[in-house]
């Protein structure tokens, strides 16, 4: 039974724990002194009564420090290898280095709101990832008041508190997405750096099914069928090391394809009768015939990808390691149609000065009598790989495709009674495949009115065929290559 202990001007409680073991209270939960006797009894009591409906927390528990609580915690985490990094990364470089020997209890919002301001406003990181950085905050404290060991979580955003410009959109910026003629332009780019078609195939399948990077490279053949792809596994790189495993959230799905795309992917697989990836050792994904494979037989580095072939085709400038534009793509359309064959890149002209193409070690000799040089201009700047899949999620609303087929297609799934009680029905699928060929048709048709219609990349000249029968013209697009640099040189005048 509690009691009472004289302590100068104010009073202790004391009551006992489940363990059998005293403890000591020299004020009440309000932080106030206890005044009385009488006071401090009744404190007493009620910490044994909450003992016995075991709903008692130990004041001490809270003396745990951040860092030795990240240390019980982090193991328990059942996540995704890339979701544990990104943890990983947050707590050695942002949390642990401000809060890391502060006991939990000793937590406050303030402190914590300070904190998320100065990681960006110093330039430690940036605002996105600032934010990232205090929600994982918040789910470590959330579980250290799940185990009893602080009554409430101290990093919890605050409703309508803080500066209201830019909340108008609570995700963020929007994420950039293409149109058909750009998606369709992107790829013959891709397919022009690289100089195989399988580029331009591979990013028309990211675009008109929607499927992730790891997706669509950890398409195997035997998930090709005519008509549908299924979606069974991706293949993702981490640390170095090729990893196959289910698709994201277990997103397990049959993509229904468009005729044309049907029939691009059927050249893919008799293009490459094997297909057999050869990266079977410790760091590989264990082996399996695959739909898109570099010419080394390895899968291909999303990273790769992204800096030698989608960022040029998409900025029209070739990006260097960090990620960041650098020389202009260059072509010749000499001896190829437009957009040309890829040469090797010169330096971005100056303005204000007058350009001479270099003659050095390293670069291409320009004859003016063979070569015809252009240049490329962006299509759609800041456009990434996700961005094709946002924009198949755009074209599938435009079609008026009900959302629990469109969401099914991109591996999302409904929430709530919706997602319980909807499916997709053949006449959706009909109406998804249908619409997307006529997108794809009227993208054609675009194309083929553009510079004569003809396309250096094999596949696409052969999708092009029939509308270059229907249409004419002889001009360029005023999408991305308009207006196109003649970098021949001036002539020099004659005195």
């Amino acid at each position: 039974m509690a009691y009472a202990e004289k302590r100068g001007a104010y009073w202790r409680a004391r009551y006992k724990r489940a363990d059998g073991t005293w403890a000591s209270a020299p004020h009440g939960d309000d932080g106030k002194r206890f005044e009385s006797k009488q006071a401090a009894v009744d404190y007493g009591d009620e910490q044994e009564a909450d003992i016995r409906r075991n709903l008692w927390r130990d004041p001490r528990a809270g003396d745990i420090t951040l860092n030795d609580w990240v240390n019980r915690w982090f193991p328990a985490q059942h996540l995704e290898e890339t979701t544990l990094e990104g943890y990983r990364w947050h707590i050695e470089v942002h949390i642990l280095p401000y809060f890391g020997e502060h006991a939990i209890r000793s937590l406050n919002a303030l402190d914590i709101a300070a904190w998320e301001l100065s990681l960006w406003r110093n330039g430690v990181c940036g605002q996105t990832s600032a934010a990232s950085a205090r929600t994982l905050l918040h789910t470590i404290l959330s579980d250290a008041v799940g185990a009893g060991l602080i009554p409430a979580n101290p990093a919890v955003r605050q409703r309508n508190r803080g500066r209201k410009a830019g909340k108008s959109r609570a995700r963020g910026p929007e994420e950039i997405w293409a149109t058909p003629l750009e998606a369709l332009l992107i790829a013959e780019r891709a397919s022009l750096l690289s100089g195989r078609d399988d580029e331009f195939i591979h990013v028309m399948t990211i675009a008109y099914t929607g499927a992730r990077w790891a997706e669509t490279i950890g398409l195997e053949r035997q998930y090709f069928r005519l008509s549908n792809i299924r979606i069974e596994q991706q293949v993702y790189e981490h640390k170095g090391r090729w990893i196959k495993k289910p698709p994201k959230d277990n997103s397990y799905r049959t993509v229904h394809l468009p005729p044309f795309l049907t029939g691009l992917l059927s050249h893919q697989l008799q293009s490459h009768p094997s297909g057999a990836c050869s990266c079977k050792g410790p760091q590989g994904c264990g082996g399996g015939q695959y739909v898109f494979l570099p010419e080394e037989g390895t899968h291909e580095r999303r990273s790769n990808f992204g800096r030698r072939r989608f960022r040029p085709a998409v900025d029209g400038r070739h990006a260097d390691a960090s990620g960041r534009p650098g020389y202009p793509v260059l072509a010749d359309l000499a001896d190829e149609p437009w957009p040309g064959r890829v040469r090797r890149s010169w330096p971005a002209a100056v303005a204000g000065e007058e350009f001479t193409p270099p003659i050095k070690k390293g670069f291409w000799r320009y004859d003016i009598e063979q070569h015809h040089v252009v240049s490329w201009l962006p299509i759609r700047l800041g456009l990434k790989v996700h961005g094709l899949r946002h924009g198949q999620k755009v074209w599938l609303d435009e079609l008026g495709v009900p959302p629990v087929a469109s969401e099914e297609r991109l591996g999302h799934e409904l929430p709530g009674i919706v997602g319980t009680y909807s499916h997709t029905s053949p006449a959706m699928v009909s109406q998804i495949t249908e619409g997307l060929q006529g997108i794809a048709d009227r993208s054609f048709k675009e194309r083929a009115a553009m510079f004569g219609g003809r396309s250096p990349v094999g596949v696409l000249d052969g999708l092009l065929e029939p509308f270059r029968k229907i249409t004419t013209g002889d001009r360029l697009p005023n999408l991305s290559h308009a207006p196109v640099s003649d970098l021949r040189p001036r002539p020099k005048k004659v005195v």
